[in-house]
This record gives C-alpha cells, sequence and structure tokens, in this order.
C-alpha cells in the first residue's frame, strides 16, 4: 500500500505540473490574472502531491510536513482567488486575493513558528493536521479552504449556467471530489486523498481542455452566442 499510496500521489503531482504548463502559457498570452493563479494553485498542487508521495516512502520531515500543510492550504485559497476574477468584478477579485494572502501569510508565520510533532507522523502515509504540536495553526486552514472552495465550486455553478457547456459538469464535479478528500482528512479519514486528489484534478484538467475547445469554436464560430468563459 506504501508504494500504492505515493504512486497515487506523485501522478496526482505530474499531472499537475503538466496541468499548470498549459495555464502557465495562457497567462503569457493573455495577461490573465486567474489564469496566474490557477498556475499559482496547480504548482502548489504539484509540491503538495510529490510532498506526500516523498512522506510516503521516506516518512516526514518537519519543513515536509509544513510544507504540504500550507502548500494544501494555499492552493484551494489561490483556485478560489482565480475563480473570484471570473465571476466578479476586478476591484472585488483585488480584495477577495488581498484578504486570502494576509491570512496564508499569517499561516506560514505560525507554520514556521510552530513545532511539529513528529511521532504522531511516524506512520509515513496519509496524514491531516495532527502533525501539529500547537493547534492554532490548523485554525487558518479552514480561513483558506473554506472560501476557496466555495468561490471555485460557485465560480463552476456560474459557468454552467452561462455557457451550458459540458466543460462546467467536470470542473464542478472535480471541485467536489477535491473538496470531499479535504474534508475527509480534516475529519481524519485522510487515507481517501489520494485518490480523490488524482481523480480531482484529472476532472478540472478535463473541464480546462473542453473549456479552451469550446473557445476556440466559439472564434470560429461568432454566430453562435455569447461567449463561453472557462475558469482556467
Amino acid at each position: 500500500m506504501t508504494w500504492l499510496t505515493a504512486g497515487l500521489h506523485a501522478a496526482g503531482g505530474l499531472l499537475a505540473l503538466v496541468f499548470a504548463g498549459e495555464v502557465g502559457r495562457s497567462f503569457l498570452r493573455r495577461r490573465a490574472p486567474s489564469s496566474l493563479c490557477w498556475f499559482v494553485a496547480l504548482m502548489l498542487f504539484a509540491a503538495s502531491a510529490l510532498a506526500d508521495a516523498v512522506a510516503s516512502l521516506a516518512g516526514w520531515s518537519p519543513w515536509l510536513y509544513r510544507l504540504w500543510y500550507v502548500g494544501a492550504a494555499w492552493l484551494v485559497a489561490a483556485f478560489g482567488a482565480g475563480t473570484a476574477y471570473l465571476v466578479f468584478r476586478r476591484a472585488w477579485a483585488h480584495a477577495i486575493l488581498v484578504v486570502l494572502a494576509v491570512i496564508g501569510m499569517a499561516m506560514l508565520v505560525a507554520a514556521i513558528r510552530t513545532p511539529v510533532d513528529l511521532a504522531a507522523l511516524s506512520g509515513g502515509g496519509p496524514v491531516g493536521g495532527e502533525g501539529w504540536a500547537d493547534p492554532g495553526v490548523r485554525a487558518y486552514s479552514p480561513l483558506l479552504t473554506i472560501p476557496g472552495a466555495l468561490l471555485l465550486l460557485g465560480g463552476a455553478v456560474a459557468s454552467w449556467w452561462r455557457a451550458r457547456h459540458p466543460y462546467a459538469l467536470w470542473l464542478l464535479a472535480g471541485t467536489l471530489v477535491l473538496s470531499s478528500g479535504g474534508a475527509l482528512t480534516r475529519f481524519g479519514v485522510p487515507a481517501v486523498l489520494p485518490v480523490a486528489n488524482l481523480i480531482g484534478v484529472w476532472m478540472l484538467y478535463r473541464g480546462h481542455r473542453l473549456s479552451r475547445e469550446a473557445h476556440r469554436a466559439h472564434r470560429d464560430e461568432p454566430a453562435a452566442g455569447g461567449p463561453a468563459r472557462g475558469l482556467a
């Protein structure tokens, strides 16, 4: 099971890197803040997934655990901030990004200062927040992950409402799968995380590719109707 868990985490991380490469190239072409936020989110996703893969084989170290925990919370917030740029006025999206960034930096400072209880992580497998010697760090996680997940979920729903295109359903399903994996981890059932992350990021990637195809089709057929705006 150890190698299987590590393989699932690594597969999810590598897929996120491929996904991040496409979104990064999109940002370089269009300079859209949404693409930049999603690029950051996917790079954090890859880093967290690969940290999980390493820990599954070699065990956790204090700094590896800090990287994983903070990155996992930050990536959800980054996904949400990117989605905010697609569904709100830019001023509101800027405000959301600033608030999430301030909370994220406060979490990072707390994580650096808080000792890690390696005994609680001795199994080396999937974990939640039990590695903190002081549970105060865990208070920051829902302040980032809950609004981030709600923004991502709301953006997928809004995208479906506007476009009625299957890509929005893939984005919605991917969001729900990723959120369920994180939620179950926080409630003490972390074993589902590698599977949920791999399936969830693949669904988001599939939605992203379908969104790009829809955009190309709209450009080729300008009389077909309003533009379908994807989340990536």
